[in-house]
């Protein structure tokens, strides 16, 4: 019997490493990027969430790499893994700063004007290199 299982094992073995390779993540190579967001009056907008929308894309289900704004303003892009950044390309980007009011059970609400949320009126892009790529600061106005 114990013939009859080395027979299986490597076999096995090899069918569980080829799995494994097709299992990893494909796609676009990402390169990292880093960027910040202040209000108009300069201030960070720390916890602001960056989402860029790539431009042209026909899938909806697109890849959006995303940030989180820190308490100096600045953010790094996110695509699968924390930080590993984004596809070169063009893109539209979108800001929203949802915060609680504080009050009991109220819902939290995007303290930013509403078309910061939506690609095509933002008004904000960036071009994302085939390299690290420290974007140019993107200012918005926080009055509603």
């Amino acid at each position: 019997m114990t013939s009859n299982l080395r027979h299986w094992y490597r076999p096995a073995v090899l069918l569980a490493a080829l799995i494994a390779a097709g299992c990893g993540k494909s796609g676009p190579t990402l390169y990292p990027v880093t960027g910040k967001v202040t209000g108009a009056d300069g201030k960070p907008l720390e916890h602001a969430t960056v989402v860029f929308h790539p431009v042209g894309a026909a899938d909806p289900d697109a890849i959006k790499p995303r940030g989180k704004v820190g308490p100096d303003g600045t953010f790094t892009l996110t695509t699968h893994t924390a930080g590993d950044g984004a596809p070169p390309g063009e893109y539209k980007v979108t800001v929203e700063r949802w915060l609680s009011s504080g009050k009991g059970d109220e819902p939290p609400v995007n303290r930013l004007p509403e078309k910061y949320s939506k690609p095509d009126q933002s008004g904000l892009t960036a071009t994302v290199g085939s390299g690290p790529t420290e974007l140019t600061p993107f200012t918005v106005t926080t009055k509603r």
